[in-house]
């Protein structure tokens, strides 16, 4: 059954939270509890250490501003920048600087774990992929399409399309319709600068739109001044793991339910 939602961010409440001794801000912006989409929003207080974890579904971070550094040469991030995890996929521990602020986004529910947690380390996807990319390491590529002489706007890759998950940031000039793929196993569309109409709402950065279907969806409409938008699309990684009620889900489910 196909799925979209559509989430103004800018205008979402906080709330201030603590997990594990690391202080944060954050947004509930979708729950997943109708089995649909989770997406949060995370301010962390500067901190040398976030606890290392995992989540039992595929992952976008996309980090809106401030910096994230991950050990084991994963490397720097500086926004605007992207980190993907498919699940059972475990990162960190990570430090966080600068005003930090990112979106994490999720297919269906994932909950956190720990990895002091004993049962959690044994059920580690070992053959998990982690990404990571800076948009400043990636270069503008013009859009093939249009009458020659018309801007169509530009692109960049954050995370190709044929590693399997994709992340492209796009810029477009005003009234352009951005279309994509059939986003079959889910796909994030992120507004970073400017505006765009959205199923007729019109969205500011960083709202987004979640969409899911096996036939192409409506293409979103940039504002009158152009818009930037990221688009995260995840690939078959996305049906695996997730909060089925049962064993270490529960866990995580009560873990992200106490932080957020």
């Amino acid at each position: 059954m196909p799925q979209s939602y559509i989430v103004d961010s800018a205008n979402a409440p906080w709330k201030r939270s603590v997990s594990e001794g690391v202080a944060f801000a954050c947004q509930l912006l979708l729950s997943g509890e109708d089995g649909g989409p989770e997406a949060m929003r995370f301010r962390f207080d500067d901190c040398p250490s976030v606890y290392a974890h995992m989540h039992l579904t595929s992952q976008f971070q996309l980090l809106l501003n401030g910096a994230m550094d991950f050990p084991r040469g994963v490397k720097h991030l500086e926004s605007l920048a992207i980190h993907y995890t498919d699940h059972n996929m475990p990162y960190g521990p990570f430090a966080v600087s600068g005003g930090h602020d990112m979106l994490v986004l999720h297919p269906r529910a994932g909950g956190i774990i720990a990895m002091g947690n004993l049962e959690a380390r044994r059920q580690i996807n070992l053959t998990g992929r982690l990404y990571a990319a800076l948009a400043a390491d990636m270069q503008w590529q013009p859009i093939p399409r249009g009458e020659p002489g018309v801007d169509t706007g530009s692109f960049k890759f954050l995370i190709p399309p044929d590693y399997g998950p994709a992340a492209v940031v796009t810029r477009n000039p005003a009234h352009a319709a951005l279309t994509m793929p059939t986003p079959l196993y889910g796909r994030f569309e992120v507004v970073l600068e400017g505006s765009v109409l959205m199923d007729g709402q019109e969205i500011g950065p960083p709202g987004f739109r979640y969409v899911r279907s096996d036939e192409p969806v409506e293409p979103i409409i940039t504002g009158n001044a152009g818009a930037s938008v990221a688009f995260l699309t995840f690939d078959k990684d996305a049906l695996e793991g997730g909060i089925t009620g049962e064993g270490l889900s529960v866990e995580a489910a009560a873990a992200m339910a106490r932080a957020i």
